[in-house]
């Protein structure tokens, strides 16, 4: 019984936390506040964390670690795909199943990315959207190595990236239905990979 008391009021103060993180910003939240929402005392709170930024971390560090490793499993799968093409037009561009992944995953912890994305200055979080486009830039070399004649331009895998986390992040910030960022995504990568196969896989 007791450990169910506990754990109600630990989660109540992650849930007060997102609100009022969500509402005001790291910087400007108030553990105060937040005690006060979750309807629990300070010395509750640091009973269950170190201060604001271990509680901030509590609500982004495990969507945030499990995209990643997402993003990791994809690459390395589409490596071997490539691996075994003969020619750049046998590649599947349709890439609609990736992109429903991606925001299934998302959207399943959507408030924890739009913390990481408008809430997360001043935090170790706060070079996230970075650490994604180095990332992706990253990835292009990886999966192109296994294809014989082709290499990467190193420019353009930047500028791909880039433009790639752009729409996940224009995508997640201003659509809240998931049904409805899927439909907008799908065209959105399908168009990306193909820019990616045109201007990035270069001859070597």
């Amino acid at each position: 019984m007791k450990q169910d008391v506990e754990y109600k009021k630990r989660e109540l103060l992650i849930e007060a936390a997102k609100e009022e993180f969500l509402e005001k910003g790291y910087n400007k939240a108030s553990l105060r506040n937040i005690c006060a929402k979750a309807g629990v005392t300070t010395g509750a709170l640091y009973f269950f964390f170190k201060n604001k930024e271990d509680l901030f971390a509590e609500i982004v560090d495990g969507p945030l670690n499990g995209l990643k490793m997402l993003l990791a499993r994809h690459f390395r799968e589409d490596g071997e795909q490539i691996s075994e093409l003969d020619s750049l037009s046998n590649i599947d561009l349709d890439h609609s199943d990736e992109s429903d992944m991606f925001i299934e995953y998302i959207y399943s912890y959507r408030d924890s990315f739009i913390l990481l994305l408008n809430a997360a200055e001043n935090t170790k979080y706060e070079n996230c959207v970075d650490e994604f486009v180095e990332m992706l830039e990253m990835s292009s070399p990886m999966v192109i190595s296994g294809m014989k004649g082709y290499t990467s331009d190193a420019y353009m895998s930047h500028w791909m990236a880039h433009l790639t986390i752009d729409a996940f992040i224009n995508v997640i910030k201003h659509i809240e239905d998931k049904q409805e960022a899927k439909r907008k995504m799908r065209p959105i990568l399908t168009y990306l990979v193909k820019g990616w196969v045109e201007l990035v896989m270069v001859r070597e």
